[in-house]
C-alpha cells in the first residue's frame, strides 16, 4: 500500500517534471520576481499540428504574499 500511494505517485510526478519545461524567477529583493512556471508536454516533444501545451501553470509569489497577509493580519488582531 506504501507504493501505491507514495512511490508510484512521487516517480509519477518526477517524470511528469522531467517532461515539462519549468522556469523558476527567483529574487531576494522583490516579491514580484518570484515564480514558477510549468508546461507539459516540453516543447521538443509537442507536435508540428499541435504546439499548444496540454497543461500550463503560472504561479506567482505576490499572490501567496497577499494572502500571508490576510492570515497574519487575522491573527495579530485575535491576539
Amino acid at each position: 500500500m506504501f507504493k501505491l500511494f507514495f512511490v508510484y505517485p512521487f516517480v509519477a510526478l518526477i517524470i511528469v517534471w522531467l517532461a515539462s519545461d519549468t522556469q523558476v524567477g527567483a529574487s531576494v529583493y522583490d516579491m514580484h520576481d518570484n515564480y514558477i512556471s510549468l508546461e507539459f508536454p516540453r516543447a521538443s516533444l509537442r507536435s508540428a499540428e499541435n504546439p499548444e501545451p496540454w497543461y500550463s501553470f503560472y504561479w506567482n509569489a505576490d499572490s501567496a504574499q497577499e494572502g500571508l497577509k490576510k492570515i497574519n493580519d487575522a491573527v495579530v488582531k485575535h491576539q
